[in-house]
């Protein structure tokens, strides 16, 4: 399939010079906007989907009315590439990046506060969550005129309901809705302060009673005489609450303030009117606009007018504008998107297969966030990588993937068809670029994985010796691809917790892993030195000695002499290890092996 998908990126190539070179495109304008549709959702490698995404930047701004300089074939970088400026501050793509940010960070806080409402209801005396009813309500009020600081209530209330999970619930979700602006913030500090400093107002007689009670322990008297004259005083001058409370509400206070203030500070900034370079798809700021999703970030963000379609994560997306809103498909899922929704109503949930996608909205900006744990989703990829080098292994005319397309026609219920399995079928890998064979390889290892799931392994393992017979390899050869893609489906490779450092020796003995900075980081495998760093794009490219820089998306395999380097990503968190080729197991080498036995 990798020809045929090239030569339609080819043609769009051709068709969209043509319109650009003022020409009516051969088959007529509406031939290409079929092809541009068909190879928006079609399942592309990372090297024609760049193809692809360039051609149409291209022909959109002609569409638009900006013409980009005319160019034949493949689409190249400017021979004099110039800096672009970023965004302006009051840009429709700079405002939409600050405000999913916010929307992001504020979902993240509302389920914080959640869970500290739910842990502090626990507490006998329920102090921490008076506190925090008395921040909500003073925050709200401290706009309004004539606003006066209400008191925490006391811990006998009878207004007061804190027991019930659906009022803490309640005091969470006011919380929430304060911290989605600057101004709320800023309105909830102040609050905080308050009680900090005053938890309840002192009582005008408060001061009489204290120095009447002080010469009261000064008399000379007997202990029994002080004590009736102590209570006499005190029912002289009731006060409605015992002034010792305060100290006690004061310490509640700053615990309260110790979770909420690193909440606070965690809000996030304002850009400075600049977006980061590359960091939107199908962006109207050429500095803004992303090349290709990265697979290895847990957020996305798409300009929804760029185009209508993408696929991120192995995620299929399409969406169509209906009236103000956008409707998202996400793998047969459909939600409707209404950006004219409050800011704490744009946020919608699509569940998936162990985790979920979080979409946040602003005008014609979309961000989609996957729910995942960092490990568990760092080690699947990680053992991943581990069955995607097996297939890339060169020996024996690439024997394990040629092993791996026979073993999938078998799965599928076809024969077998040996003539384009045979080592002379290896050509056209030994041909293919790096990261076409790099794409080639995980697509083959995601579709048996996905085949695997759904067959009994007694079946999978019969599949996998027959083909492997078939082709002249061992039965070693076999279990051992079946076995990495067995690790690939069912357990995820265990990882230590990331380290922090700007130069580490890779090994194999397993993965190791480290947490991404801004700056460079090098990885020492044997001979060779490996230095990963962030381009002017904003994308992690791996840089080896001799080789061409390769982009780190979410999976690099880098095969050298001698060793292969395996590269996987989630967010800031980098896991690397090396291994080397052990020889692939065929029937011709057991042979030799098996007369040389007898022989001696």
């Amino acid at each position: 399939m990798m020809p045929y998908w090239a030569e339609l990126v080819e043609l769009f190539e051709y068709k969209v010079t043509d319109v650009l070179e003022g020409r009516v495109p051969r088959g007529g304008r509406r031939s290409l906007t079929e092809l541009r549709e068909e190879l928006l959702g079609a399942p592309l490698e990372p090297a024609l989907l760049r193809r692809v995404m360039e051609s149409d930047r291209m022909f959109r701004g002609q569409q638009g009315g900006q013409v980009p300089l005319p160019h034949r074939g493949r689409p190249a970088p400017l021979p004099h590439a110039a800096w672009e400026a970023p965004a302006t501050a009051d840009s429709d793509e700079t405002r939409a990046w600050e405000e999913l940010h916010t929307l992001l960070w504020h979902h993240r806080a509302a389920r914080t506060l959640q869970e500290l409402a739910g842990h502090w209801q626990r507490d006998a005396t329920l102090q921490r969550l008076r506190v925090l009813y008395t921040v909500v309500e003073n925050a709200e009020r401290a706009v309004g005129p004539g606003y006066k600081p209400v008191p925490v209530p006391a811990a006998n209330d009878p207004l007061m309901d804190l027991h019930d999970p659906e009022v803490n619930q309640a005091i969470a979700g006011a919380l929430s809705t304060l911290l989605l602006t600057e101004a709320g913030r800023s309105q909830v500090r102040t609050a905080l302060s308050e009680v900090q400093a005053e938890p309840f107002p002192r009582h005008p007689d408060e001061d009489v009673l204290a120095a009447r009670l002080a010469a009261a322990e000064r008399e000379p008297m007997a202990p029994e005489a002080r004590e009736r004259l102590i209570v006499a005083l005190k029912a002289e001058y009731p006060l409605p609450r015992d002034p010792r409370e305060r100290s006690v509400i004061r310490v509640a206070a700053r615990e309260v303030a110790d979770q909420l203030e690193p909440l606070l500070d965690s809000a996030p900034s304002r850009t400075l009117g600049a977006v980061p370079h590359g960091s939107v798809l199908y962006a109207q700021h050429p500095a803004s606009a992303m090349r290709v999703p990265d697979d290895g970030a847990d957020r996305l963000i798409v300009h929804l007018r760029g185009a209508q379609a993408a696929r991120w994560r192995g995620l299929e997306l399409r969406w169509q504008p209906i009236g103000p809103n956008w409707q998202l498909q996400v793998d047969g899922q459909v939600t409707l998107l209404r950006p004219g929704l409050s800011p704490a109503d744009r946020t919608q949930t699509v569940a998936l297969p162990g985790t979920h996608l979080r979409l946040f909205v602003s005008g014609a900006y979309l961000m989609l966030h996957i729910d995942s744990q960092a490990a568990v989703e760092l080690g699947r990829r990680a053992s991943l990588a581990r069955a995607v080098s097996l297939l890339l292994d060169s020996q024996e005319q690439f024997a394990y993937l040629r092993l791996a397309r026979a073993a999938a026609g078998l799965l599928r219920g076809g024969p077998l068809q040996l003539d384009s399995l045979g080592p002379d079928s290896a050509r056209k890998y030994h041909a293919a670029t790096p990261d076409v064979l790099l794409a080639f390889a995980r697509k083959g290892v995601d579709n048996l994985s996905a085949r695997l799931g759904r067959t009994a392994p007694e079946q999978a393992a019969g599949a996998f010796q027959e083909a492997a017979a078939a082709l002249g390899l061992h039965p070693r050869a076999a279990e051992r691809l079946h076995g990495a893609l067995h690790a690939a489906l069912h357990r995820p490779e265990p990882l230590p917790e990331p380290r922090q450092g700007e130069r580490f020796t890779l090994t194999d003995e397993g993965f190791l892993s480290v947490q991404l900075t801004d700056d460079p980081l090098t990885l020492e495998a044997g001979p060779r030195g490996v230095t990963l760093r962030y381009d002017y794009k904003g994308e992690l490219v791996a840089v080896l000695p001799g080789l061409a820089p390769m982009i780190l998306h979410d999976l690099l395999v880098v095969r050298v002499p001698d060793l292969h380097l395996l590269l996987v990503r989630h967010g800031t968190w980098l896991a690397a290890t090396v291994g080397r080729d052990e020889p692939v197991p065929t029937l011709r080498l057991a042979e030799l092996e098996t007369g040389d036995i007898t022989a001696h």
